[in-house]
């Protein structure tokens, strides 16, 4: 009962929705400003959940500032889930552009792919499996 008051409140007038009457993003993907986000049940690896994205005309989270990343920690629980920021010669997004505005933490060589809670950034092998996040322009 709480997840559908929770979500009839979203739909309210709000910038942000998750309810499957706003017709700017798919079912299933949250509303939020000029973008849809995707938050997966299921998990796979950093790889897999990129494919995934791509199938949807969308990209791993790729996070452009404070704001963003505050508003999307309010979504996220403990669990750790995919973005698009890799560990290329320095951790960068997927479209190039360097984390410039948050730390990632890492405790080994092979975790060269970042993942996100409500906390942190972390690293994290790319080949465990773990829920991720998509994002695209709403339509």
């Amino acid at each position: 009962m709480s997840v559908l008051l929770y979500q009839w409140i979203l739909c309210q007038g709000s910038k942000y929705s998750t309810c499957a009457s706003c017709p700017s993003c798919p079912d299933h993907w949250m509303k939020y400003g000029n973008h849809c986000y995707y938050f997966s049940v299921e998990e796979k690896d950093w790889n897999s959940s990129l494919e995934f994205c791509l199938a949807r005309d969308s990209h791993l989270l790729m996070i452009t500032d404070k704001q963003e990343m505050s508003l999307l920690q309010d979504f996220l629980s403990d669990a750790f889930r995919w973005v698009g920021l890799r560990n290329n010669s320095g951790w960068r997004w997927e479209d190039g552009s360097p984390l410039n505005f948050s730390r990632i933490y890492s405790n080994s060589l092979v975790q060269t792919c970042g993942a996100l809670n409500k906390n942190s950034l972390q690293a994290s092998s790319c080949e465990v499996p773990l829920q991720w996040v998509c994002k695209k322009v709403r339509p």
